[in-house]
C-alpha cells in the first residue's frame, strides 16, 4: 500500500504543470505598459504610424493641390486647420507630413542600428587595436554637435529626404555604437559565452546568436530616442531648406512657410509646431519609460 501511495504521489507530481519564469523582455514590456509615460509613448508611436500609413485615405484634400480654399483662410468646418497662402489645406499637409517624418525616423534608425551595432559588437568582442580604432571613430563623430554634423553631411551629400536619412543615421551612430560596445563588454565574460565557446561556437555565431539577443533591451531604449531625434533633425533640415523641398508637405517646410505669416495666420506655424512637439515628447517619454522598465537593477 505504501509503494502504491508513493507511486500515485509521483504520478501526480509528474502531471503537474511546469511554471515558466517570464523572460526579461516580457517583464520589461509589462512594466513599460504599466508606466503612464510608457503608455503615452506607445500611443504616440502608434498614432504616428497609423496617420503616416493611412495618409492618402484620411487626408481630406490633396496636400499639394492649390486653391482648394481661400488663401490664408482660418479654421472652419471645411478646413479644420485653415489654409495656407496658396489655398492648400493645412490638415492634409500635416497628415502627409507625418509620413515623411515616419519614413525618416524608421529608415534612419534602421541604418544607425545596422552600422552602430555591427561596429559596437566587433569593438566590444574583439577588443585590442580594433576596439581602439572603432572607439576613436565614435569619439570623433560625437565631438560635433548633432545639428552641425548633420548640416555638414547634408551639405556634402546634397539636399533631399534620402540624404537626410543618411545624415540622421550617421549622427546617431556614435551614441548607439557606444551603448552596444559597453553592453558587449559586460556580456563577453558571462558564463553562457564561455560555455558556448568551449562547445566550439565560432566568434560570429557567438556574437549573432548569444551576445546580440542579450543586449537588445538597451538598444531598443536607444532606438526610441533616435526616433525623436530623427523627427527633430528632419524638421530642422527642412526648415533650413536642406531636407524636403516645397511643395512636399514636411513639418519643417510648413514651419518655414508659416513663419512668414506668423501674425496674419498663426495656425500655419502652430499646427506643425504642435505635431513636432507632441511627437518628440511621446518618443522621449517612451525612451524614459523603457529605460526604467528594462533596468537590470530594478526588482523583478
Amino acid at each position: 500500500m505504501a509503494a502504491s501511495s508513493i507511486g500515485a504521489a509521483q504520478g501526480r507530481v509528474d502531471k503537474s504543470p511546469v511554471m515558466r519564469t517570464p523572460s526579461v523582455t516580457s517583464r520589461g514590456l509589462a512594466r513599460l505598459m504599466a508606466d503612464p509615460e510608457g503608455r503615452f509613448g506607445v500611443v504616440d508611436l502608434i498614432a504616428l504610424v497609423m496617420v503616416g500609413l493611412l495618409a492618402p485615405i484620411i487626408a481630406p484634400y490633396d496636400p499639394i493641390l492649390v486653391a482648394v480654399g481661400s488663401p490664408l483662410a482660418g479654421p472652419s468646418s471645411a478646413h479644420w486647420l485653415g489654409t495656407d497662402d496658396l489655398g492648400r489645406d493645412v490638415l492634409s499637409r500635416l497628415i502627409h507630413g507625418a509620413r515623411i517624418s515616419l519614413n525618416v525616423s524608421v529608415l534612419s534608425a534602421a541604418g544607425a542600428l545596422v552600422v552602430a551595432v555591427s561596429l559596437g559588437l566587433v569593438a566590444g568582442y574583439v577588443g585590442g587595436v580594433v576596439d581602439a580604432l572603432i572607439s576613436r571613430a565614435f569619439d570623433t563623430l560625437a565631438a560635433f554637435p548633432d545639428i552641425l554634423l548633420g548640416v555638414g553631411l547634408v551639405a556634402v551629400l546634397g539636399t533631399g529626404v534620402a540624404n537626410v536619412v543618411i545624415a540622421v543615421a550617421l549622427v546617431n551612430v556614435p551614441t548607439l555604437g557606444r551603448v552596444t560596445r559597453s553592453s558587449v563588454l559586460v556580456q563577453r565574460g558571462e558564463e553562457y559565452v564561455v560555455a558556448a565557446r568551449a562547445l566550439g561556437a565560432s566568434d560570429a555565431r557567438l556574437m549573432a546568436r548569444h551576445v546580440l539577443p542579450n543586449i537588445m533591451p538597451p538598444l531598443l531604449v536607444q532606438t526610441t530616442i533616435i526616433f525623436g531625434s530623427a523627427v527633430l533633425l528632419e524638421a530642422a533640415f527642412s526648415f533650413l531648406g536642406l531636407g524636403s523641398r516645397p511643395p512636399a508637405p514636411s513639418w519643417g517646410t510648413m514651419l518655414d512657410e508659416g513663419r512668414k505669416f506668423l501674425y496674419q495666420a498663426p495656425w500655419l506655424g502652430l499646427a506643425p509646431g504642435f505635431a513636432i512637439t507632441t511627437t518628440i515628447l511621446g518618443f522621449n517619454a517612451l525612451g524614459d519609460a523603457a529605460r526604467a522598465a528594462f533596468n537590470p537593477r530594478r526588482a523583478n
